[in-house]
Order: structure tokens, then sequence, then C-alpha cells
């Protein structure tokens, strides 16, 4: 009890007991002394302490709706009877039953229910590589395309306040077995000449090798400064060269600088 909202009033009852009865009167006792004792009853008095619950507010929120109220309930419990709310076996309560009222104090109250359910899932294939030395990088080769299973499945599914929390499997029966994808995948560096040439060249110029873009000074199948052909061994305009060796050319510039002289369409060496 709290003692600041409880306050403690003294009654001052009269108490009257009466000594007098026709057995009495028949056995002799004298009037005059029940009279007497009767008086001396009468000027009694029995002193009773009550003690008077102040109402304390209370904010109590379930079912999407929030109510508010004054109540000399004693306990959680009192005030969910008092507001006639039914509780479910899975309810949570942000207050035990039992808790003493005090002011203020608000009751949130989530509705927990399970609800089972039977559906029918699918079991996604697995990828299966294999890695394979004497097959170069960027090559691949696929054995098995692979195939999706099916499994039913029972399930409950939890829900709190009319959102989905959690679902426990109870059983999982496979109708179709999922198949492998079964893929081979290269892993051989390539050699230079295994380098996707046709398409940087093709990147680079169409594949011509009299391209010219004298304005930014690039020329040939595929588009050399005339730095980068010189340093790749070349004499002259690589426009003036057929394609064989202007190829010749840039696969020497590639030892020396990567596919990063040619950083738009180098990348294209491995496609």
């Amino acid at each position: 009890m709290i003692a600041s909202r409880v306050a403690i009033l003294t009654l001052v009852m009269p108490l009257t007991i009466s000594l007098a009865s026709p057995a009495s009167a028949t056995e002799g006792v004298s009037p005059k002394r029940s009279v007497s004792a009767l008086t001396s009853v009468s000027n009694s008095f029995s002193i009773l302490p009550v003690q008077i619950r102040l109402p304390e507010r209370v904010r109590v929120i379930a079912d999407g709706r929030s109510q508010s109220l004054k109540t000399t309930a004693l306990t959680v419990g009192d005030v969910i009877k008092e507001l006639h709310i039914s509780l479910g076996p899975l309810d949570l309560i942000s207050r035990p039953l039992p808790a003493e009222i005090v002011s203020d104090l608000r009751i949130r109250i989530t509705r927990i229910k399970q609800v089972g359910f039977t559906k029918q899932v699918k079991i996604p294939f697995v990828l299966k590589k294999t890695l394979d030395k004497k097959m170069m990088v960027g090559k691949r080769i696929v054995k098995s395309r692979g195939a999706n299973g099916l499994a039913v499945v029972h399930a409950i599914e939890s829900i709190s306040d009319g959102k989905v929390v959690g679902v426990r499997t109870l059983s999982k029966i496979t109708l179709k077995p999922a198949h492998a994808r079964e893929v081979i995948v290269g892993i051989r560096p390539r050699t230079i000449d295994e380098l996707n040439w046709t398409a940087v060249a093709f990147c680079e110029s169409r594949g011509n090798p009299r391209s010219s873009n004298s304005k930014y000074g690039y020329f040939g199948m595929f588009q050399f400064s005339l730095t980068a052909w010189k340093t790749a061994g070349g004499v002259g305009n690589p426009m003036d060269y057929s394609a064989a060796v202007q190829l010749m050319r840039a696969k020497r510039l590639f030892k020396i600088r990567g596919w990063r002289a040619w950083p738009v369409c180098g990348k294209l060496f491995w496609s």
C-alpha cells in the first residue's frame, strides 16, 4: 500500500449492548439493576480505524486503443478486470498482474497468437564449380544447368499485434529434390596470344589499320601514340604498316606496359 495515497480515518461508533432479557426477569433479576447495566454499556464507544484509498491515474494500451482512467484498484490485475479486458494464454503484459498500482502507471498489453500453416516452397539448387588448370581463365563449360526442387512445409507463425514476428518450422517434406548446377571453370592464365586482341582493336578503331585521330595523336588499329609506337620498337607512323605488324608491336607494348596501355579498351583482353 502506498502510504502517501492512503488516508486513515478513525470512526467513533457507539456500542450498545443490552443485558436485560425476559429470562432475567423470571429468574429474579432486578429491573433496576438491568437498567443500570444498560446505561453503563450505552455510554461506551468502539474506535475503529478505516483506510480510504485515493484514486490513481492509469493508462492501459491494448488492441490498438489507449484508455486513461482513475482507479482505486490495488493491483494491475484488478485494473484489467475493471476494464473487462480478457488476456489470452500467450499475451504479454508490461507489468505483472500482482504489481501494485502507482500514480501515472502505463500498462501495455501485447496480443500474441500462433497460426499453423502448410505451404509448398522452392528448394534452390546449389552451384558446384570444378577448377580446370588446363583450361584458360575466362573459359567455362556448363555440365549441368541445375534445377530447383520442391518441398512442403508445416510451420507455426507467431503474430504480435497483427505483425508476423517469427516462424517455426515443424516439418519439411521433399516432394522433388534439387539438382546442382555443375560448371567447369578454367584457371590457367592466358598467354599474350590468347588475349582477345580482336575485341580491343575493334574497340579502339573498329579494327581499321588506317585509322587516324590526328587531333589527339593516335594512329593505327590499336590507336598508338607515336611515343608508344616507338616504345614498342616501331619507326614512323603505325598507319603505314600492315595489321600484322601493328598486332606484333601491340603485343610487345603489352609486355612492357600491360593492359593499361589501352586504359579504356584494355579490359576487353579477357572478354
